[in-house]
This record gives structure tokens, sequence and C-alpha cells, in this order.
């Protein structure tokens, strides 16, 4: 069973709002953290039909950070320093988005992450990034 985010922070940042934020939740052993997106078609380009790729990456940058905040409990926040984004396939508008994100090894001050995002069991987009903690 995993916690949702009422239990990790007290609210989600505003901006989340934009990229159509519903829930996010941890796993038991606090490996990966899952946020649930559900993007609207403003947030899209071809006629409403596919939502746009800066959009996708900060869905994908969002559940880095957000995982990064948790685990040093609000202490650091993370600057990401560079990110590699991988487009697989269309995110379509108006359909859940998962997120699902991992530390690949934390520092002091430097964090490596990577994320997965699906939507329809599908995955659709990838990327990594080095965070600075400051």
């Amino acid at each position: 069973m995993s916690k949702k985010i009422e239990e990790i922070f007290r609210e989600a940042p505003p901006f989340l709002k934009i990229l159509g934020f519903k829930e996010a939740s941890i796993s038991d052993d606090s490996s990966e953290y899952t946020c649930v997106f559900n993007p609207g078609v403003d947030l899209t380009h071809s006629n409403g039909m596919i939502v746009q790729g800066g959009f996708v990456a900060g869905m994908l940058d969002s559940a880095m950070a957000q995982f990064l905040i948790y685990l040093t409990q609000g202490k650091k926040i993370p600057l990401t320093l560079d990110m590699t984004t991988t487009f697989l396939l269309p995110c379509g508008p108006d359909s859940d988005v998962i997120a699902k994100s991992t530390i690949i090894k934390q520092g002091k001050s430097i964090a490596f992450t990577k994320a997965e995002l699906f939507q329809n069991d599908k995955l659709i987009a990838t990327a990594s990034a080095t965070n600075k903690l400051v």
C-alpha cells in the first residue's frame, strides 16, 4: 500500500494544477514516487489532439523533483541542472497520465533521477535529470 500525497505534503504546489495534477503517492519502501495527471485540451497543439512536449517534460520533471523534496523532508529544494527527455508516443488530452520516478543516486548536494510517463498502459516518454540540492 502506498502513501498518498496528503500524507507527504500539506498541499501540492499550485503550478501542478496547470499540468492537470490529480494525486501522488510513494511506495511503501520509498523507492518510487508516482504522480497522476490529466492534462486538458488547453495544453495541446495539433487541433487539440497532442499535449505539447514542454508540458510532458514538466510532468516528468515535477515527479522527479517532488520525490527529492519528499526524501529530504523539505529541507532541500532540487534545481534541475539538466534533463534529457525522450518522447516515444504522443500524449493525448483528457486521459490520465502516470509519472513514475526513482532516484538513481543521491549525494549531499547532487542527485540523479529518472522518470517514466505512461498513458493507457503505454510508455510515452522517459527522462533523466541531474539535480542540485539547495
